[in-house]
């Protein structure tokens, strides 16, 4: 079957003007009439969408097949069948076109249609008997011409199919003859090519993308610059080498290649796409022994190219090019080695049949017998083939090397070629610079327009932004704060404060240290610690921390958690809230190498907001976690700011009809959010969300029926009046969010309604100002709802796109970022995915993650970015027409990244991690930390190669504040130290010191008093009763006395006089049986006495656990 339309359709295909577009037609007759069928039905209109569409991309792909291997024909039935079936997504497209598809799953039809003609290939129904080719005569190996050999990347319905790529130099292929298309909506694939390079030429730059018409040229390894989407890895463009097949000679067609033809496949969609690999050449030193770089080289084959070839390779590399899964660096050449051309040229004279001769220069004898021999070649190359001397080369090798010998082209130092896998950041470089001068010589040429010369239309003012925000990179690295970054602000350009959260739990405050509030420096590179937010430690009752050692070694300051910050760009003050309690204002130093503290406003509860109001009176507003008057609006004295006045907001869950609390003892309703309006006319009014949650940081204490509630409260801070919102107010209020130049704001809640779709668990809705008499005055009415899959949301952006609609994202907790174009529709357009968590978790990841925690867009709607728990700042073109918009992985951290802001300037970016770094990505290379002693030399595992790493900057910590005047308490803190203490248990007989000094202090008289006894490990859990047998051998008198060695003393006794005269008392009072009386002892042996065994009994005697000097 031909798939192609004959040329009389073609014709008539292209003078037909194509049908208007569906929204266009117009049904003819009068009212009543039965309606004509659709477009699509009509056979026809199916015929013509085929030609115009399909069968193009199907015919292109069939062309790159080699003629005579494969059963065209089937394949082209058994292909179209399979794109156009009743289920595809042809057929869906087809009819919701009304007799078209659109480009975009034309694009796919030409994809799917390359993937099952490589599929079916394969199989053997597809495949024709090949003949035998006849045995080829052999030729002299002098004189022939030479050839050029290619390594040509081959296309994936291709590379699978054995071809050679030997190429004589005088050998031209004409360009093929293209199928004759119809016409199409998109172009067709082209085939890229360049002109050969001579010898010794410079590298030319790469030129805009030439068309099939260069087939005739020496085809291009890779070709970049597609100027249609550089947002995704271009796609390798196809060799022409089933073209260039036919035109060789049958010697050449017969010849396999000598090295492994590299496959150019189509990189699989994935959530995470790697970094490009770009490769130029590299050129090593081969001297023949030992273990070379590449790992395939070593073990497999050690390959040859002709001279001419490796030029050809050598000024293509100089440029970067895309290859697909380079975990290894390609090896492409390798030269003979001195040892490998002395044993070729032994076997040469022993071939030869010529006596062996030693030489200094061994190559230069082997060219003068090749010379003088050539009759005798080709016996030499048989051999070689037969008994194979070297174990890595092939006869072909020898060959190539033998005739490059011959026309003395043979490298005068071995080296060994490579390509080299280089780091990202100099290939974005190279290719931002060459999109820019692409971009400028367009704009010089066609103005603003930029319709005339490029293949889209460009806006060159997004372009060379975008240029300039892809040149991002990492420049610095900050470690070592308290805890995850829970919070950035930009105070300027270049200065910026972090807060962190803290370990201030009674069962882990062992883990708490300085380093929860920092202020940063771009310029100068440093982070300095400040310990303003901190508490008196509190006394713990139960637990490790409970302990006076444990009081004694801790700090007697608690710092604790950092939690928001904000800065007033009118005034010049920053702001920091925390578990403190307090509210902190600042003068931060605009190089941000200090700042200084002006005030501070102290709250009943934790402060989780402090949002600073861009209207000129610098309202700043505060929630704290209290059941009433949670919401602060502060207007700043400039005289007294620890005192500025303010007033306190409710929401209307929480307090009755009187003002009276009505919040449960478990649970109550906490400020989720609060945001300032950021539009002319609405900077004055304060948005705040509520939310239930316990007291207890136990969920189960909300009640079933609560878990959805919550309020979403509008406040005027001029006039301190609430403002009507007239829907969803009593919904859970995840997160909102004022647009950036209308008034009107978007509020994540729970679901709402009686008709919601099925697996909708949140919803963001778009709240616009309307006047209107209904509703008594001005009020902000729900005018969309956009559903959501999510359990909880983080993070809200908005971008307009236009001036009625916009782009919403939602950034949540099982990863994801839901994209949503206001309008399309109330379901998310593209859905941006993240990686699993780096940290380990117990259940449900929605519940348990964190999720997405940062997102922003960039300075066009090109670039947008997010970053999750899986470790991972991504980059996105949303607005891409290839499926995955990923752009590129910006940066990996070794922990969840919880948070991230840009400067006001956009050409910074700061991320932190869960592991209390700081990163500092910038466009600008003076950014860098140049810092080189801070640069460490790591050996890359299973390599000799070594890289150098930047280690990570450490904070800059605060002096130790002093102590305390009170401890928690009241009481007032003494500074103790171990040498005090065991002073004053001495001084009161508590403790006494041992006679053995490795003993030391043991209880003393008045040990009693100190209280401080381990009840279980005495008897009846009584102090004063004895230890247990258990503890009584872990003492350390007994442990003492167990380890001494045992022996029994030899000395003789000492002569003591004073004892001798007792001691002849005892012996005469000792028991002599023989001067008792007859009766006695007869009465003794009655009641069983032995007198036998008296003077013998075995007695045993203990050892003495006193000094050798006690008696």
């Amino acid at each position: 079957m031909d798939t192609r339309p004959g040329p009389n359709a073609a014709r008539a295909a292209a003078s037909e003007p194509p049908l208007p577009p569906p929204k266009r037609r117009r049904l003819d007759g009068p009212p009543g009439a039965v309606q004509s069928p659709p477009a699509w039905a009509c056979d026809n209109v199916f015929v013509d969408c085929l030609k115009r569409q399909v069968f193009p991309h199907v015919d292109r792909a069939l062309a790159d097949l080699p003629k005579g291997q494969y059963k065209n024909t089937e394949i082209g039935k058994e292909v179209i069948a399979t794109l156009i079936g009743p289920q595809t997504e042809f057929t869906a497209e087809y009819k919701r076109g009304n007799g078209f598809i659109s480009n975009a799953c034309e694009r796919q039809l030409a994809d799917r249609a390359v993937r099952e003609i490589q599929i079916l290939i394969r199989r053997p129904e597809y495949q024709r008997a090949l003949p035998t080719p006849p045995p080829q005569t052999p030729s002299p190996m002098l004189g022939r011409p030479r050839v050029v050999e290619t390594p040509v990347p081959l296309p994936q319905a291709v590379a699978q199919i054995p071809r050679p790529v030997v190429i004589p130099p005088t050998a031209r292929a004409p360009p093929p003859a293209a199928p004759r298309h119809s016409f199409s909506l998109i172009p067709l694939p082209t085939i890229l090519g360049r002109p050969t390079a001579p010898p010794g030429s410079r590298p030319r730059s790469l030129g805009p993308a030439r068309t099939s018409s260069s087939l005739s040229r020496q085809p291009e390894i890779i070709v970049i610059g597609d100027d249609e989407d550089e947002s995704v890895v271009p796609e390798p463009a196809r060799a022409p080498t089933p073209r260039v097949k036919a035109l060789l000679p049958a010697a050449a067609r017969t010849a396999p290649s000598s090295i492994p033809t590299p496959v150019a496949t189509q990189a699989p969609i994935q959530a995470s796409s790697p970094v490009p690999v770009s490769s130029p050449r590299q050129v090593l030193p081969w001297r023949g022994g030992g273990s070379v770089k590449s790992k395939w080289l070593s073990e497999v084959h050690h390959p040859y190219m002709l001279a001419d070839a490796r030029e050809q390779v050598c000024s293509g590399a100089h440029k970067f090019c895309e290859l697909d899964d380079v975990r290894e660096s390609p090896t492409f050449h390798v030269d003979f080695s001195p040892k490998e051309i002395k044993q070729l040229q032994a076997l040469t004279r022993w071939v030869f049949k010529l006596r062996e001769k030693k030489t200094k220069d061994p190559s230069k004898d082997l060219y003068k017998l090749i010379r003088r021999n050539p009759s005798c070649v080709e016996t030499l190359l048989s051999h070689i083939k037969r008994s194979k001397p070297f174990p890595k080369r092939t006869g072909q090798d020898v060959e190539k090397f033998l005739q490059d010998l011959g026309q003395k082209r043979t490298s005068k130092t071995p080296a060994l070629l490579t390509l080299e896998k280089v780091d990202g950041a100099r290939q974005e470089s190279f290719r931002r610079s060459g999109q820019v001068h692409s971009l400028l010589f367009s704009r010089e040429v066609t103005g603003h327009r930029g319709c005339r010369f490029v293949r889209r239309l460009v806006n060159f003012p997004d372009e060379f932004r975008r240029c300039r925000e892809d040149g991002l990179q990492l420049r610095s690295e900050w470690t070592d704060c308290a805890g995850d970054i829970a919070t950035i602000s930009w105070v300027s350009n270049d200065a910026f404060v972090c807060g962190t959260t803290e370990h201030s739990d009674s069962h882990n405050q062992q883990y708490n240290k300085p380093g929860n509030l920092v202020v940063g420096s771009c310029t100068l590179g440093s982070v300095r610690a400040y310990p303003q937010h901190r508490i008196v430690r509190p006394i713990v009752d139960k637990g490790d921390n409970s302990t006076d050692a444990m009081r004694q070694s801790q700090d007697p300051w608690l710092y604790s958690s950092v939690v928001s910050s904000d800065y007033d760009t009118a005034h010049d003050r920053a702001f920091t809230s925390g578990f403190d309690r307090t509210v902190k204002i600042w003068k931060v130093n605009n190089a941000g190498s200090s700042m200084n503290m002006l005030g501070e406003w102290r709250h009943g509860g934790n402060v989780n907001f402090v949002a600073a109001s861009k209207h000129a009176s610098g309202m700043v507003a505060t929630a704290s976690d209290v059941a009433s008057d949670a919401i602060r609006i502060y207007n700043i004295d400039e005289q007294n700011v620890s005192g500025s006045p303010y007033r306190s907001y409710s929401c209307s869950r929480v307090t009755d009809a009187e003002g009276n609390t009505v919040s449960t003892e478990k649970w109550t309703y906490f400020p989720a959010t609060v945001q300032w309006g950021i539009a002319n006319g609405v900077k004055h009014l304060l948005l705040v969300g509520y939310s239930p949650r316990s007291r207890s940081d136990f969920d189960g204490d909300i009640p079933d029926d609560r878990l959805d509630t919550g309020e979403l409260c509008l406040w005027d801070g001029l006039t301190g009046e609430r403002c009507r919102i007239t829907s969803a107010t009593t919904q859970n209020v995840f997160e909102v969010l004022w647009h950036p130049h209308q008034e009107s704001f978007v509020a994540a809640t729970s679901p709402l309604g009686l008709e919601v779709d099925p697996g909708v668990r949140t919803q963001i809705r778009i709240f616009r100002m309307t006047d209107s008499m209904e509703y008594g005055g001005k009020a902000f009415t729900p005018v969309k709802t956009l559903d959501c899959t999510a359990v909880d949301i983080n993070e809200l952006t908005i971008m307009p796109n236009s001036y009625s609609f916009c782009y919403i994202t939602a950034g949540c907790t099982d990863g994801n970022v839901y994209l949503w174009d206001t309008a399309l529709g109330d379901k998310p357009i593209k859905v941006l995915c993240h990686g699993r968590s780096v940290e380990e978790l117990s259940g449900d990841r929605e519940r348990e993650d964190v999720g997405v925690k940062f997102t922003a867009w960039g300075t066009t709607l090109d670039r947008f970015y997010t970053g999750s728990s899986d470790g991972v700042v991504k980059v996105w073109n949303i607005r891409s027409s290839k499926r995955q918009p990923l752009v590129r992985n910006l940066l990996e951290v070794p922990a969840p990244v919880s948070c991230g802001m840009f400067s006001p300037d956009r050409t910074k970016l700061l991320i932190g991690d869960a592991s209390g770094r700081v990163f500092l990505l910038s466009m600008d290379e003076e950014d860098e930390d140049k810092q080189q002693s801070l640069m460490i030399t790591v050996q890359l595992p299973g390599t000799k190669d070594v890289k150098k790493i930047r280690r990570p900057t450490p904070i800059v910590q605060h002096p130790e504040p002093a102590p305390p005047r009170y401890d928690a308490e009241g009481r007032p803190y003494k500074v103790e130290t171990g040498v005090t203490l065991a002073q004053l248990y001495l001084a009161n007989e508590q403790l006494v010191r041992h006679d053995d000094p490795t003993i030391g202090a043991i209880q003393g008289l008045q040990y009693a008093s100190t209280g401080l006894f381990k009840l279980d490990a005495h008897l009846d859990s009584d102090s004063q009763k004895p230890l247990l047998a258990e503890w009584q051998s872990r003492q350390q008198d007994a442990v003492k006395g167990s380890n001494k060695p045992r022996f029994i003393p030899l000395r003789p006794v000492k002569e003591l006089g004073a004892l001798e005269s007792r001691h002849l008392r005892n012996a005469n009072v000792d028991l002599d049986v023989s001067k008792l009386d007859w009766d006695t002892q007869q009465e003794l042996e009655a009641v069983g006495v032995d007198f036998s065994a008296v003077e013998e009994y075995p007695f045993v005697y203990e050892e003495e656990s006193g000094s050798d000097d006690e008696f």
